[in-house]
Order: C-alpha cells, then structure tokens, then sequence
C-alpha cells in the first residue's frame, strides 16, 4: 500500500511533465465617447455601413520611424500608423536583448479602420511620455490614432477619434490585433504555451497557431494578444468578438468592435497596449486582467500566495535559489503533520508484508476470503490500509502549484544561485542537480518501506528515480533545486521514522 501510494503520487507527477513536454501549451462594443460638433439636430438619412477589406494589397515602401524609452521600443509604420515591431528593452532596470515582437512582414500589433489606408505623423514629447499621432481621411471619414507612450511604464494608452464629416451617419467597423508569428524571434520553450490567446471575462482562451486551420470566434474579449514563457504583447479594449485566423502555418488574433458616428459628430474608442514581462503583480495593477495570461492552473489560488511568499523571502536574502529552498522548508514544515502521518502508516504497512505474504499464499486465488483475512489483520495490528493515502492526496495540489510557480516566475530569468548555476530559469548547464536529485530519489526509495508484490509494480517503481533524472535534465534549474531540497527533507523525515520505529 504505502510504495503504491508514492508510486502514484509520482505517477501523476510524470503524467503532469509529460503533458507538460509534449502537448503543452477554443459582444460588448468597446467604451465610445461621443462629441457632437453641430447643434443641429441628427440627420434622418439612412446610415453608411463600412466594411472591412480582407482583399490583398500591393505591398507598398514601408516608411518607419522608431520611439523608444528605457523600458520599451516601438518602430511604428509611418503609412498605417501601426506597430511594425516591439521589443522590451529592461526589467528590474537590467538591460534585455532580442525581447522582439515582430513578423518579419507586416504590422505586428495594428488597429485599423476600414477606407482609412494612409496617414500622416505626429510626435511630441512631454516629460514623462511621448505622444504619437496619426491622422489619415477618406471621404467624410476622419481617423485619428493616438498612443501616449510612458518612459516609466510597459502599457501604452491610446485612442482612436472617428469624425463624420458628412451628412449620413456612418457604422465604422474598428480591428485591432496582432500578427501571427511575432513571437518567432523569442526563445521557445516546450513546458509552456506560445502563441495567440484572449481573455473573455471568464476564461483565457488560447490556440496552437501552427496546428490552426480555421477561424475560431469567441464573443466580448477583454483583451486579445500574444505571448511566450515570460513576455506578453496585448490589446485591451471590451471588443464585441475576437478572433483566431489561421495563415501561414501561424495565426492571426483579431479584437473586433465598430461604432456609429453621426453627421458632424465623432466618436472615440480607448485602448492600452502591453508590450512587456509577465510579472503577476505588474499585470494584476493594470487593472486589465492581463494577469490572466499567466497560466497558473487550477491551483492558482495555492501558486500565487507561493509566488508572493517567495519575493517576500526574496527580498530578506537577494538569491532566488536560497529564496526556493527557504521556500520548499517552509511548505515542508507546514506539512510536516500530514507527511509524518503517512511515512508513519506507509512504515506499518511494511512491516505487516511478510504476514500478508502468507495470507495471500492460504488463500490463493479466494479474493473473497484474502480480503476478509486482510482487513482482520488490519484491525488488529491498529493499521488504517488508508491511512498514507489522504495526506498524500492533500500535498497533491501543493506540488502541483509549487510546480506552476517555479516554472513560470519571470523572476527567476537570469537569476543566479551560485557555481555553475548563472540562471533559475534554465536548464543546469552540466545536469548536476538532476542527477544528484535522481540520487536522494533512490535513497528516499530505498528508506521506503514497501508491502508491493506485484513485480511489475516493483520494476517501475525501481524505474522512478531514472525516469525523473531523465525529465529533469531540460528542466529549469530553479525547479531542479526545489524538488532536491524536498527529496532531501524527506530522507531526513524518513531517516527520523525509521530510527524511531526500529
């Protein structure tokens, strides 16, 4: 019972790795203010719905000009008055390189207006932020972008002003989105999701952009964006649909809403813009659910507590792999009832195996009259063929968020521990660490008392410790020394039990 149980719980453990490795990562208008400028009463005359053109067009000189801040760089398309590329340029105020989000061919973030094909800049700068303007007209239709871009921060904010110029109301579709394969230039990585994804209100909903072949709708997205292991670039406006597009063996991820703009009247569409880190509490500040985008599981509620004790214990030491292992005691010590209970049980279960050896050879293939015999004994040597099971079950959760923490925390990109370990976030660079943690799973296996018979059991069970190294060896460094710090924590545990109980 009690080698079933750890072999379960590592079991699941490797399923949840595996997934992880191999299959890892499916209207409301957006806010308008209207300002009339004609005190004349609205025109009666039917309205002018514009279209939005899906036609191929030539491809024209792309003319650019860059803006740039500490923390962020924007190299707009003077012609659309799009983002051709953006690159995250510093967090924690240390320099980044090759943070670019850029398709190579067309405008990676957009909005557009139908009709609207050519504009005309504008930049001023004011202190603390940089304002780009662009302004193009087709007919009665007047389209004025505006990004305000901040030297202090990664979201841009900025709006769209639709004017009517005419004498017939007018219905502007607006779409803004990002270009699929913008995240090429970014390190992969194949224990997290990488691709195009939105947030609805409910769920983040996200697509595998190389395996999309049509069009997938979801109605009223928050935001719509992009995203690799730790850099994100999003649109955020309430849109009335979004929408994944397949091309070209990537996808396209488009936020979609209109607005119906009356003789002599405009209407202005907000919007923000992120180009920057997935830091959990950079988001959650936006007030734009982009926190959203980190993919903590369904044990959020466990892995962001975890995140936030582990800055805080950050903060006392300055080394994130100290900041882990202090972490991985604390969790330990919090345990400490629920492991000790079921290393106690798994200990008594083993040593009634001989006796449940020869209960099993009385009575042979009798299930009946075997289970009866067994729980009898159970009775009376006072084991529950339960009791190392619930406390196991109940660390379960905890692992997993645990897991999710580790592998996700921007904050440990480029943090050292010590020696050859330069970066958390990275596989050990001479697999040291796994295989030492390969080690303490063997030893912990051996500590182990054991009542398993069935030799198929056993012969995976003695595979554990070689399977894990071997999953181990790619995973990130910061991850490796929370799971060695826990298996050396439970040898200690069991050591303990066993002298106690000899």
């Amino acid at each position: 019972m009690n080698r079933n149980l750890i072999l379960a719980f590592g079991l699941s453990a490797l399923v949840l790795i595996a997934f992880q490795t191999f299959f890892a990562p499916k209207t409301q208008p957006a806010p308008q203010k209207s300002e009339n400028t004609a005190e004349t009463a609205k025109s009666q005359e039917p309205s002018v719905k514009l279209t939005v053109d899906n036609t191929p067009k030539v491809k024209e000189k792309v003319e650019t000009f860059a803006v740039q801040t500490p923390m962020a760089k924007f190299v707009f398309n003077q012609n659309t008055g799009n983002v051709r590329s953006a690159e995250v340029l510093s967090y924690e105020g240390k320099p980044l390189k090759d943070i670019v989000f850029d398709s190579k061919t067309d405008d990676s973030l957009f909005i557009t207006v139908p009709v609207v094909n050519s504009y005309k800049p504008q930049k001023t700068e004011d202190g603390e932020n940089i304002t780009v303007k662009f302004t193009g007209s087709q007919g009665d239709l007047v389209v004025e972008k505006t990004y305000v871009i901040s030297k202090k921060s990664y979201l841009v904010t900025g709006k769209i002003t639709v004017s009517n110029i005419g004498n017939k109301t007018l219905e502007v579709p607006v779409r803004m989105g990002l270009t699929g394969g913008i995240i090429s230039a970014l390190r992969e990585d194949k224990y997290t999701f990488g691709g195009p994804l939105m947030y609805d209100g409910k769920k983040t909903r996200t697509e595998k952009a190389e395996k999309l072949d049509e069009t997938v709708t979801y109605d009223k997205p928050m935001w719509v964006g992009y995203t690799s292991k730790y850099y994100l670039a999003a649109i955020a406006t309430p849109f009335a649909k979004g929408e994944f597009i397949p091309r070209d063996k990537t996808a396209d991820i488009y936020g979609d809403t209109s607005v119906q703009v009356n003789p002599a009247s405009r209407q202005v569409i907000d919007f923000n813009m992120f180009v920057g880190p997935k830091e959990y509490d950079l988001l959650k500040d936006y007030g734009l659910k982009l926190e959203k985008s980190i993919d903590f599981g369904i044990f959020a509620f466990i892995a962001i507590p975890m995140l936030l004790f582990l800055k805080i214990i950050y903060g006392f030491v300055q080394n994130y792999g100290i900041a882990i292992i202090l972490l991985t005691v604390v969790v330990k010590v919090l345990t400490l009832p629920l492991t000790h209970k079921s290393m106690v049980s798994m200990k008594k279960m083993g040593s009634l195996a001989p006796k449940m050896t020869e209960l099993k050879e009385k009575y042979g293939a009798d299930k009946e009259k075997l289970n009866q015999a067994m729980m009898e004994l159970y009775k009376k040597e006072g084991v529950n063929p339960l009791g190392g099971c619930l406390p196991m079950v109940l660390q379960i959760p905890i692992f997993f968020a645990l897991y999710k923490t580790l592998l996700l925390a921007i904050e440990l990109q480029g943090a050292p521990f010590f020696g050859w370990i330069v970066d958390l976030s990275v596989k050990d660079p001479y697999y040291i660490t796994p295989i030492i943690m390969g080690a303490t799973m063997f030893i912990q296996q051996k500590m182990t008392p054991s009542s398993v018979q069935d030799p198929i059991q056993q012969k995976v069970f003695m595979l554990m410790p070689f399977i894990f190294t071997f999953m181990f060896l790619t995973f990130p460094a910061g991850l490796v020394v929370y799971w060695l710090t826990n298996n050396v924590l439970s040898i200690a545990q069991q050591y303990y039990i066993n002298k106690k109980t000899a």
